[in-house]
């Protein structure tokens, strides 16, 4: 039956179009496409389309569910639209096509690799219509009308885009989607935090048959710009750097906008001392040559994991009687920067802070640090008051740790705020043009920031701690990211253990680089109910523990709320022009003081913003003037993913991917599309 949908379900499309009316224009219900990314290339989260209204968003009903397959695992993906056909991926990265306007299948392809992606690149040239995207270093072309593999691309429609200029043993994939220009694919990738990381790049691949065109590298050679931030021989150790979250393109000038993560190793930068450029910058790339135009770095010798985790938006804002077009970039650590897009000069004005010094062996933090003075969290940690319990659990937690403001990763604890996830994170922001307002949901909860001191030389519990102990725990307890590995041979056997730690599972990457040995050890730490860590050799390293937030005693977050907003920003000003608490934690439904969120909003020309993001497994429509709530439906699992807007034939739609498992269960693996009833 599936075969067949796939011929006679486009041909009963063509006969519906060809006896529909011609559309007036998108904002009066005719056909709008979704066929980039988070809208297009400037990754503004925008629609023009206006028959869903602040008047109607009330009377939004479902229009169709697809369940696209695996119930575990997450799903990101926001789906793009094109001609009537919406593309979307699985859980564990099944690629499928559906009747944007009913949600039945076209066709579905399996390529058996699975991994994290949010989302798909679409390419035309002529008559041939590709899809593309990566599953782990696997860069996938498919023909867009039947889902074959594109056979002139690569291998049979396959292209490993591992570096080859380096040699490195780390992982390695590409977990959001490239910037399409003029035939090309441009590429980051995402590698691991530790020493063993590829240097970051950034890479054009052509759309026809997937060489490569050109290669911006993130951290320089020897002797390029750049490279004296580095301390002598740090180059040639460094990883990291990359840009593991999207990219914008403004195509009328063809400059690349790519944000870059933190070098590595995090956390202890002993071995890259110096201001480490390009890491934690905002990169502006030819997008034809792959040539540096201009740069501008927002973290200094990063050693908080503070990487840039949101594609960077193109606005325009008004200043001095002038239209600027910029760009606009928020950050893990709650500010929002603007530069204008030829020069990158500074749109709002910068302040400089003092970072402590390190009581680690050869650690030197760079004595000061650019802020924006444009924020879109707080930046200063309130113990929570949400009851006298709550604040006695939480003032018990933290009585000796660091409190202090950019205070260095220690042995000990120390108080991280805002915690990783943000401020920002990887969903990015919306531009409303007819307002020049930036809406962007953040993050506000306390993360602990803790390091591990470990032998450097070979040892099963060194070699746990550097490569599992954030995730799993330092004691097997289990994080935020990871579950907990105590007893795990009451879940599984120990070949499957062997197994998992050897080829992934999930979320989680696989360990083959690692030696027999190595791999063997960590197995038998693991399953040893009486593990003992080894004795450190003379040369010490530090291991970090674990990425989780401050809880209270009901395990909600141990600052004051709000927790998680929504927020508009006037790009004029950099003031916020409103803030309203975003969500709820399951656990506590009622309490309406926000929650940490993943993934995106979407604004429209109507005056609406509709986002999902949330742990209570909502999608929401907000009022773009003022942030009050005017629509909300349930999902079966958490949407973390970037909503698309699209119409067919007239009709508007919202479909969102609910994938949830991110901050616990369920998980799912259903898209769900609204609109207007009929």
């Amino acid at each position: 039956m599936r075969h067949a949908h796939r011929v006679a379900l486009p041909a009963l499309m063509l006969f519906v179009y060809a006896c529909t009316p011609p559309p007036d224009g998108p904002a009066s219900g005719g056909d709008q496409d979704w066929a980039v990314y988070l809208g297009d290339s400037g990754r503004q989260h925008y629609s023009p389309l206006t028959q869903i209204n602040r008047d109607n968003v009330g009377q939004l009903v479902e229009a169709w569910v697809y369940r696209s397959g695996e119930p575990a695992g997450t799903m990101y993906t926001s789906p793009l639209v094109v001609d009537g056909v919406l593309y979307g991926l699985s859980p564990q990265l099944v690629a499928f096509a559906l009747n944007a306007a009913t949600g039945e299948e076209l066709w579905r392809f399996d390529p058996e690799l699975g991994g994290a992606q949010r989302g798909l690149m679409y390419w035309e040239r002529g008559e041939e219509q590709r899809i593309f995207y990566n599953a782990g270093k696997t860069l996938i072309g498919l023909n867009a009308a039947d889902g074959k593999p594109a056979a002139a691309f690569g291998e049979e429609g396959r292209v490993d885009v591992t570096p080859t200029d380096v040699e490195r043993t780390g992982y390695l994939s590409v977990t959001a989607p490239g910037v399409v220009f003029e035939d090309k694919l441009i590429l980051g990738f995402t590698t691991t935090e530790n020493a063993d990381a590829y240097p970051g790049s950034v890479r054009a691949f052509s759309a026809m048959d997937g060489s490569l065109v050109w290669q911006f590298d993130t951290i320089p050679k020897p002797g390029d710009p750049g490279a004296e931030t580095w301390a002598p021989g740090a180059l040639e150790k460094a990883g990291g750097a990359n840009v593991w979250t999207g990219m914008a393109l403004d195509e009328a000038r063809g400059i690349l906008f790519a944000p870059t993560g933190s070098a590595t190793p995090d956390f202890y930068g002993a071995s890259r001392l110096g201001d480490n450029l390009f890491a934690n910058s905002l990169v502006a790339i030819d997008a034809r040559t792959g040539e540096r135009i201009w740069h501008y770095q927002v973290i200094r010798h990063d050693l908080w994991d503070r990487d840039n985790p949101s594609p960077p938006t193109l606005v325009r804002l008004e200043r001095d009687g002038r239209t600027i077009d910029a760009v606009a970039l928020t950050t893990k650590s709650g500010h929002l920067y603007a530069f204008d897009r030829e020069t990158g000069e500074l749109m709002y004005p910068i302040e400089y802070e003092s970072t402590l010094p390190s009581t680690l062996p050869g650690e030197m933090p760079a004595p000061l640090q650019p802020v924006s003075t444009v924020t879109i969290s707080r930046q200063e940690f309130e113990i929570t008051d949400r009851t006298p319990e709550a604040t006695a659990s939480v003032r018990e937690k933290i009585k000796d740790w660091d409190l202090r403001k950019w205070a260095p990763p220690r042995v000990g604890t120390v108080l991280f705020y805002p915690w990783y996830d943000g401020g920002a994170e990887w969903g990015g922001s919306a531009f409303d043009p007819a307002t020049n307002r930036l809406i962007v949901n953040a993050n506000d909860v306390a993360g602990i920031l803790n390091l591990t001191e470990i032998p450097a030389g070979f040892s099963a519990y060194g070699t746990y701690a550097t490569h599992c102990g954030s995730c799993h725990g330092m004691e097997l307890e289990g994080t935020e990211t990871g579950p907990a590995l105590e007893g795990i041979l009451e879940r599984m056997s120990y070949q499957d253990v062997g197994k998992v730690i050897e080829t992934g599972a999930g979320r989680m990457p696989g360990f083959a680089r690692l030696s027999d040995l190595e791999r063997e050890r960590v197995r038998g730490y693991i399953v040893n109910p009486n593990r003992k860590k080894d004795e450190p050799t003379k040369e010490i390293s530090y291991a970090h523990c674990c990425y989780v937030y401050l809880r209270d005693h009901e395990e909600l977050p141990g600052n004051t709320p709000p927790w998680g907003t929504l927020n508009a920003i006037d790009l004029a000003t950099g003031e916020t022009v409103w803030r309203v608490p975003f969500g709820n934690y399951p656990s506590h439904p009622d309490l309406g003081f926000g929650a940490v969120s993943y993934g995106g909003p979407v604004v429209t020309a109507s005056g609406l913003v509709f986002i999902a993001a949330t742990p209570d497994r909502k999608i929401r429509a907000y009022n773009s003037d003022n942030g009050e709530i005017l629509w909300e439906a349930d999902l079966t699992a958490a949407g973390f993913s970037t909503p698309a807007v699209y119409s067919v034939a007239g009709k508007q739609y919202v479909v969102v991917a609910a994938g949830g498992a991110r901050m616990g269960p369920p998980s799912g693996s259903e898209y769900f599309a609204f609109s207007l009833p009929d």
